[in-house]
Order: structure tokens, then sequence, then C-alpha cells
């Protein structure tokens, strides 16, 4: 069980280091608190290094220096947060070998942190390290938490999605998920490349796995992008997951070949 691999893996000198990335904009004080509250949580695992970039038009986060964070101000005046692209950025820089790609609002239990990284270990490209339920905490819940990690009860929250959820959180092996073309920056903003990052690896016939267990999701309140056409950015958005969906693993095998991240959506966009 969950406990007894943690037990192990601690006992284990071998753990390798991880480097976890996550990309943000500020842009409320519920996001501001979650993430504070992920980085302590992730903090505890002694083999985890925590790469943060925050593009934005002025520098919003502040946290108290730690051996084990690296910290980049990217100062970006668009509307819109290029996820997809700050992604790759951070893939590219990260110090080791596997990589974990965040969300500022998600913790995962320890052991099946582990267990994600023992599968990329073992040849995945790309480990989920959760069962694929999402588990929404409510607000007074969330604000609990924050105020002590040990209060997360598991199993606590609620479940939105009906299907396995392909978001939140994954482990990957830097060059080998770089080589499948990282984060495709065709999408920009929020959108299906959770989905499209299955599909393409699908195709690629790479591996892919997932561990047991939940992952919990603090609350926070969500805005639209504001003065951007987010319908035209939707479709546009899904678009490029049907790109990727209707390619054969040689179509894709070749495209990959001239394009680190598929292509931009800012040179290719009018």
């Amino acid at each position: 069980d969950n406990q007894t691999m943690t037990t192990i893996m601690k006992d284990t000198p071998s753990m390798p280091p991880v480097s976890i990335v996550i990309p943000l904009r500020i842009e409320s004080t519920e996001r501001e608190a979650n993430l504070h509250c992920v980085l302590q949580y992730l903090l505890r695992s002694p083999f985890v290094y925590i790469d943060l970039l925050e593009a934005d038009k002025e520098r919003h986060f502040f946290f108290t220096h730690h051996e084990r964070i690296r910290y980049r101000f990217v100062h970006d005046e668009e509307p819109v947060f290029y996820r997809t692209h700050y992604l790759n950025e951070l893939l590219r820089e990260a110090q080791h070998s596997i990589v974990g790609i965040w969300d500022a609002d998600v913790l995962i239990p320890e052991a099946q942190l582990i267990a994600a990284v023992w599968h990329v270990l073992g040849g995945c490209v790309l480990c989920f390290p959760y069962n694929g339920k999402f588990r929404f905490l409510e607000k007074e819940r969330s604000n609990a938490i924050r105020k002590d990690m040990d209060e997360l009860q598991a199993g606590e929250g609620y479940c939105l999605l009906g299907r396995p959820s392909v978001g939140g959180a994954f482990l990957v092996n830097k060059t080998k998920y770089l080589e499948a073309g990282g984060e495709n920056e065709g999408f920009y903003g929020w959108g299906p490349e959770d989905a499209e990052r299955v599909k393409r690896l699908e195709i690629l016939e790479l591996p892919i796995a997932r561990t047991k267990g939940l992952l919990y999701h603090l609350h926070h309140e969500r805005k639209p992008d504001i003065g951007v056409d987010n319908r035209k950015k939707a479709q546009h958005n899904q678009k490029v997951l049907l790109n990727t969906c209707r390619q054969s693993k040689e179509e894709l095998t070749k495209a990959l070949k001239y394009h680190t991240g598929i292509f931009s959506y800012l040179d290719n966009h009018n």
C-alpha cells in the first residue's frame, strides 16, 4: 500500500531528484495563497526541487528564499497567460531528468509522487501521480488546509468530471518528452492541451502510466481573460487538438522533426 511504499522509498538512498515546474500568473489572493501551500507541501519531500516562472506586467509572487526553489520573473504584457510556451521554457531549463508539471492549486500525497517517479524511471514517458479523480475542495476546507496542510483528509472534496482527468499534475522523462514535442505551443491560454498531450503520446506509441490515489484541488475563483475574444480563442484551441488527433504516427514524427512545441500560436495566428 501507499504507506508502506513511502517508508520503503524514504529508506532507499537512490530516490532521484525531481524538478517540479510551475508557470504562474497571480490573478487573485486565493491563487497566491494556494501556491504558498502547494510549495510547502512539495518541499516536505527532500528529493523535490522547484522551478517557478512568473510572467506578468509586474511581479506579484513573493516568498521566503529556499535552497530548493529557483524563481524567474518574465515581463509579459499579454492579456492571456501563454502557459504552454512558458512550460517549454521551464522544461528545457529543468536541472533534473525527471520533471513534474504542476498547477499552482493541486496537492498530491507524497507516496503517489514517489510511485510516479518510479514509473518514469521504469520507462514511462509520462505518468499521472493519481488515478484520474480530481477532488475539488470547498472554500472553507481550502482555507483550513492552507493554514495547516495536515487538515487534508483522504478522500474529501467532490468530483466535477465524470471521466478520468488528464490535468493538474504529471511527471515526464524530460528528454523523451521534449523529443515528443513537449508542450504544444499552438494552445494559447487554457484549452484542451491536457487531452492533446495524451493523444499525441498515444499516437507516437509512447508509454503512459497512472498511480493509485486522488488529486486534491484547492479552491479559487475563476476569471475570464479580459480584453480577449474567448470564443475565437476556444475555437482556435479546438482546431489545434483536432490537428493532432487526425495525424498518423508517421505524420506526427515528421512534424516533430521541424518544430519544438509543435508550433507557436503567436507566429501562426491572425
